[in-house]
């Protein structure tokens, strides 16, 4: 029998990307084909591309560009495969401007990828290239709506279980509740997409013309996928959407589901750490704030999507708050857990935006001392509200303005930092071959975009990735964290501060 094609996956942009391309690279294995890792390797690489703003569509290019020609390939390029948000904003475009794609995919046609992919490594046409493309300015039916279409693992593990994917679920899920395939995680934690798409209207925003209006998953298939992915080794989930806050409220049970979530969330044996993220504070209701602050699970972890401070330019980002209410919402975290921490982004450079409103937002990072900021020039989006506004921002006193908010939010954050100094916490190990000892994260640090923690006094040979030790924190470096071990000091499920 010959060796079956090989496939690799390039992944740009958010968790919810991650996501995405876990279920096409698991129907890809479910029809056949050798999912590898790197692209050099591979007959056929698809790139699952970002569009949320200019310099992610730079980088997916590049992206594109180096897979159809990589430097470390002799022979043969592979056939590239152009999807994910760009290709689904930009498909027309794409599919005329870049020759060096063999096909050009939108969310809509994820199910028919093992076709396509075996067409393009075979040098025949795009075999969806004689379906009408979808204008780049219509949003499909609803958000993440493609992966219904993909085949499905069944929640008891039984009959039509995917090729090449061994499954373990617990037998608590019911057996008639199934989830799209995905390949099976390596390490110690793994995002969980609870909902896609986005029914705000954010004026800088262009999320909703291409992942649609929002649609939550049922709250049985997510915890299903949960079981499974715990079952092969997962200690840490992280639940991300367009809008986690919005999930539940397309479902029977409205915006409960999401309390159902969490509470189906704390019955998952092996299950140490949930992650929310995108916690819009339009639609943050002290019933979930109170849910997260007694959960044995739910991490107190706050991803707030603020974006600004001043009250005027939230008003024309079509946005609810303003320095005063951001304030009282973060004391209010921090009253209900002290052992919190709070994430969040913001714009620079918003068309209109003046001084005042600088200082504005200066004041607030100087007063709630964000433990996890995050900062941007605004991006002019066609066909976004905010393209056509007055008072365009120069891009350099966008980026001077960003400088000098970030150089403020950094101090906070350090301070922030070493105030978790004498803190007990449970740290999940990332790793553990390096010169430092092992290096992991608490519910402080979110994956891939926040710091770590070192523990410099535990052996390679001791930890392995996935493992889950308890530490107390003894110094801070800048934001990061030195720990050493220590006997695990819990009240709750939460850490406190040792000898309290």
């Amino acid at each position: 029998m010959p060796d079956p094609d090989r496939v690799a996956m390039v992944t740009l942009g958010c968790g919810r990307n991650d996501v995405d391309s876990e279920q096409v690279a698991g129907a890809l294995q479910h029809a056949g084909l050798a999912v590898v890792d790197e692209p050099a390797d591979a007959d056929c690489v698809l790139v699952n591309t970002c569009t949320f703003v200019e310099a992610a569509r730079v980088e997916s290019i590049d992206a594109i560009m180096q897979a159809a020609d990589p430097d470390d390939r002799a022979g043969q390029p592979p056939a590239v495969i152009v999807m994910g948000c760009m290709a689904q904003r930009y498909r027309d475009t794409l599919s005329h401007e870049l020759p060096e794609a063999a096909a050009v995919v939108g969310f809509g046609d994820y199910p028919r990828l093992p076709d396509i992919v075996a067409a393009a490594i075979a040098g025949s046409p795009d075999p969806v290239g004689d379906a009408a493309p979808q204008p780049s300015s219509a949003a499909p039916a609803a958000g993440g709506a493609f992966d219904r279409a993909l085949p499905r693992i069944p929640a008891d593990g039984g009959a039509g279980a995917p090729r090449g994917l061994p499954l373990a679920v617990a037998p608590a899920a019911p057996p008639t509740t199934a989830f799209p395939v995905r390949t099976e995680p390596r390490g110690g934690w793994a995002y969980v997409k609870i909902a896609g798409g986005c029914d705000r209207a954010c004026t800088f925003c262009t999320i909703p013309s291409y992942r649609g209006t929002h649609r939550s998953r049922p709250v049985a298939e997510v915890l299903a996928e949960a079981r499974w992915l715990v079952a092969h080794g997962v200690s840490e989930l992280v639940c991300v959407s367009e809008n986690t806050t919005s999930y539940g409220k397309d479902l029977p049970q409205g915006r409960q589901a999401l309390l159902e979530l969490l509470d189906g969330f704390e019955g998952i044996d092996g299950l140490q750490r949930v992650r929310l993220l995108y916690l819009q504070p339009d639609e943050l209701e002290p019933e979930l704030l109170a849910a997260m602050s007694a959960s044995r699970v739910v991490a107190p972890y706050y991803d707030l999507s603020l974006q600004h401070a001043s009250a005027p330019v939230l008003r024309r980002m079509a946005r609810g708050g303003s320095r005063e209410a951001f304030v009282d919402l973060v004391d209010d975290i921090r009253a209900r857990d002290p052992a919190a921490v709070v994430r969040s982004s913001f714009i620079l450079g918003f068309p209109g935006e003046t001084d005042a409103d600088v200082a504005e937002l200066a004041s607030f990072l100087d007063r709630a001392a964000i433990d996890w900021p995050g900062f941007f020039t605004f991006s002019r989006e066609d066909g976004t509200p905010s393209a056509d506004m007055e008072g365009q921002i120069p891009g350099d006193v966008a980026a001077a303005r960003r400088d000098h908010v970030a150089d403020i939010a950094e101090l906070a954050a350090e301070e922030r930092a070493r105030g978790f100094v004498g803190v007990d916490l449970s740290v999940l190990i990332e790793h553990a071959d390096g010169p430092d000892g092992a290096v992991g994260r608490s519910h402080r640090e979110g994956p891939e975009s926040d710091g770590e923690i070192r523990l410099p006094d535990v052996a390679p040979d001791a930890v392995a990735a996935g493992d889950v030790v308890a530490a107390r924190a003894v110094a801070a470096d800048g934001v990061d964290l030195i720990a050493e071990t220590a006997p695990a000091v819990t009240r709750g499920g939460r850490p406190v501060t040792a000898g309290s």
